[in-house]
């Protein structure tokens, strides 16, 4: 009569364990949380050395990736941060 009861506190407790009551969060958690500026989607009064930066992000973009170009583009990244507002 013990190991039977045992038995079934243990998997009742195992079942209720498993159950997840909270619902799931966001999968992309490190997604950026406003859109990256490009070439079309810049506002008309950008200034020139915004254009000239998300120019040259855009370029290096759309080349393969290579390890100079990884360092050019956290730096554009940075002054398109501080400069395009």
């Amino acid at each position: 009569m013990r190991y039977p009861l045992v038995a079934a506190i243990g998997f009742l407790s195992l079942a209720a364990a498993c159950k997840d009551e909270r619902p799931m969060k966001s999968a992309l958690i490190t997604a950026p949380s406003k859109p990256a500026l490009t070439m079309s989607t810049l506002p008309s009064d950008a200034s020139t050395v915004c254009v000239a930066s998300v120019r040259k992000r855009d370029q290096l973009l759309a080349k393969p990736h290579s390890t100079p170009g990884a360092a050019n583009l956290a730096a554009l990244d940075a002054v398109i941060d501080d400069v395009c507002q």
